[in-house]
């Protein structure tokens, strides 16, 4: 029997002042102070996010997070962290976990940081922190039982040091650590554990000499096997049937463009919108054509952008040659609709491949031709155009950008930020010859050769293939590159801009995939957007389904991007089937993630297609925090819009309501006892930090 887990075996505690600064001093923390501990963690936590005051920074030593606000400094290593308030120091160290005084010992690691987390990573062990206004969180994720618990605890042993004295309190939840004069400085509190299903597990903590421990009865419980609940919001599919759908994808805010490169008559991109109640299972908002397809077999799409109200289409007019061009596409002031273009870009030297890949950045457009006009051809080029004062219209380019070497394909892939284009160059045999900057200069956009040359350290790979930029870093594909034994398993470099601006250089960071195998194709899209790079590997087997196809999440670390395997998440359809494709194309908007599957079934339809927006489930905070039985709690979350039940401590809420995407309205249900909240949806369940408490 197969069973789909989200969430994780948590256990959590929270470091925090108890005298000297209450949380409802501090900017950003009054409108929690009233709620228990635990809960000002979770929006704590939450706040910490997106502030970068409260991120965690590298040091020459390790990692330190600041807390201004509460007057608490850590220091993270790999020996440990230590917390320090004024002359107070507290330090913690994992020694080790598993059941009863068998307990198994822990290497030590180095910490890794991101925006305000801080973890720990031994294999099934994750040991993190997170800071945030009220204080520091710390939490501990178990992926898999250790071994037989033999009817004990599972305990994760903790060494102590510092110059505070430790008192557990009578329930055995928190820990008073009092100075020298007995006075307490510092309060570690608010312990909870739940399994994968939100099940609250029964836990204390126990102090013994210099250790303290962590105890849980994790009998029955379900362990997971993932971070972070990613979830189906919607399957996106054409009215038509056009085959070939979610080859290429874009997302900006809630708009989704889709291609579906198929020779025909009368070819088609479609716009998908976001509904005011959230994502949902839909066929197109808007079909868009071209008003000039000569009456030959056209391919609209294989290439698509979007930034805001305007779209970009590639085009192959399949008429016994390879004539290419790109289309724009502007937002009606009454919204997408059926409509052909607004403009018609083309290039002056009548390029073969002329729209192969596309990309747009405010006013400015970017279009790859990997085969140019003229005598050397096979050089590629990409072609930027600017949009007029008095809007877009039929043009041709105001610059040519060309590269330096013969037969580079440049333009086979193209991204663009602000002032910046980045071009992949696959070479004339496809194994990969580097991607190209161009950075504008400062009378604006002329042609001009590379600024930089992007390469990779360990051979071609197909490198070059897909390209992404946003800011000061470029993410290449290169998906066709060997990992270990694993021919064509595929990897992804990450360029960071140097200080004092591009120049030629090998990969800040590789990303693979830690479960890749063999043909893979891992690279065969990027996307880069905030603080994540999605990557798709199309080839991917999921379980006995060959090629179903996958994309990976990888976060930027606050301390900078590093050479890794571990991925934050893995993207996948929940209805996926062999030959999907998953993963051809991503796009990534505002945590939400687009992922194209061209070869999927849809009904009879064999390769039709499908494109899949997937985002966070999550409840982030619930309002009030206590009450009795018919009181109605207002919870917040992400993407909750198509909640299927809401459950108080286990028992099913007979009456809920969805006011938003963000928000759900539950009342207290008759027997509820005090517990976790938990909402379900068709792709998960997001379980709440904290308990509701249920009083009389």
């Amino acid at each position: 029997m197969r069973i789909r887990i989200c969430g994780f075996f948590i256990l959590t505690s929270i470091l925090f002042l108890a005298m000297c600064v209450s949380a409802s001093d501090q900017p950003g923390a009054t409108t929690v102070s009233s709620l228990p501990a635990a809960a000002q963690a979770k929006i704590s936590a939450t706040l910490g996010r997106d502030m970068p005051n409260y991120f965690v920074k590298a040091t020459g030593s390790g990692l330190e997070a600041t807390n201004r606000g509460q007057k608490l400094t850590t220091r993270f290593t790999s020996e440990g962290m230590e917390v320090r308030n004024g002359a107070a120091r507290w330090g913690l160290a994992l020694r080790g976990y598993g059941y009863g005084n068998a307990l198994a010992t822990v290497k030590a690691v180095a910490p890794q940081a991101s925006a305000n987390r801080v973890e720990y990573r031994r294999g099934p062990l994750t040991e993190w922190y997170v800071n945030g206004p009220v204080g520091l969180e710390q939490g501990f994720t178990l992926s898999q039982p250790s071994e037989k618990a033999n009817g004990q605890p599972l305990t994760i042993a903790l060494a102590v040091s510092g110059n505070m004295k430790m008192t557990v309190d009578e329930k055995r939840r928190s820990v008073s650590l009092n100075e020298r004069d007995g006075n307490a400085a510092l309060r570690y509190t608010g312990l909870t554990a739940t399994d994968a299903k939100g099940k609250e597990l029964r836990a204390w903590l126990e102090v013994k000499g210099e250790r303290l421990l962590l105890k849980v009865e994790d009998a029955g419980a379900r362990y997971p096997v993932a971070i972070d609940p990613w979830v189906q919001l919607a399957k996106l599919t054409p009215s038509d049937g056009m085959a070939g759908f979610g080859s290429a994808v874009a997302i900006s805010g809630d708009t989704v463009v889709v291609g579906a490169p198929t020779p025909t008559w009368t070819p088609h991109a479609y716009v998908f919108i976001k509904p005011a109640d959230g994502w949902a299972t839909m066929t197109e908002a808007a079909q868009l054509t071209i008003s000039d397809p000569d009456g030959t077999y056209v391919l609209l799409g294989p290439s698509v952008a979007i930034d805001r109200n305007t779209i970009v289409l590639g085009m192959l007019n399949w008429n016994g040659g390879e004539t290419w061009g790109a289309y724009v596409y502007v937002k009606p002031k009454d919204g997408w609709k059926n409509t052909t273009e607004t403009a018609k870009l083309t290039p002056t030297d009548a390029s073969a491949w002329f729209g192969q890949s596309v990309a747009i950045s405010g006013d400015t457009i970017v279009v790859g031709s990997p085969i140019t006009g003229g005598p050397y051809f096979e050089d590629g080029a990409a072609y930027v155009f600017v949009k007029p004062p008095s809007g877009w219209a039929n043009m041709t380019e105001t610059a040519k950008l060309s590269p330096t070497a013969r037969q580079e394909h440049l333009g086979s892939s193209v991204a663009i930020s602000g002032d910046t284009v980045v071009a992949g160059a696959v070479g004339w045999n496809g194994s990969g010859r580097g991607a190209y900057v161009f950075v504008k200069p400062e009378g604006g956009w002329i042609n001009m050769t590379p600024t930089a040359e992007l390469t990779s350290s360990d051979g071609d790979g197909g490198f070059g293939g897909t390209v992404a930029i946003r800011t000061d870093t470029v993410v290449v594909g290169a998906l066709v590159a060997t990992v270990g034994s694993n021919a064509n398993q595929g990897a992804a470099y990450v360029f960071v801009r140097p200080p004092s601006g591009w120049a030629n250089m090998t990969e800040t960071a590789k990303l693979t995939a830690s479960d890749g195998a063999a043909n893979d194709y891992f690279g065969a899209s990027v996307s880069f957007g905030g603080y994540k790079v999605v990557v798709g590997a199309s080839g991917a087997d999921i379980g006995s389904n060959v090629d179903q196809g996958a994309a990976y999440v990888f976060a930027k670390p606050a301390s900078g991007w590093v050479t890794t395997s571990k991925f934050n998440a893995k993207l996948r359809a929940p209805d996926g089937a062999a030959g999907d494709a998953f993963g051809s194309a991503v796009a990534v908007s505002k945590g939400m993630v687009v992922a194209g599957a061209p070869n999927a079934t849809i009904g009879s339809n064999a390769q039709q297609g499908a494109a899949y927006v997937l985002g966070l489930l999550g409840i982030r905070s619930f309002d009030p925090p206590s009450g009795p039985v018919g009181t109605p709690v207002v919870i917040t979350g992400t993407n909750l819009s198509h909640a299927t039940a809401v459950r108080f401590g286990g028992v099913t809420a007979t009456s809920f309501t969805v006011d938003s995407d963000t928000q759900v309205t539950a009342t207290v249900p008759t027997g509820a006892p005090t517990g976790k909240i938990v909402i379900k949806t068709p792709g998960g369940i997001a379980t709440s930090a904290t308990d509701f408490t249920v009083t009389p």
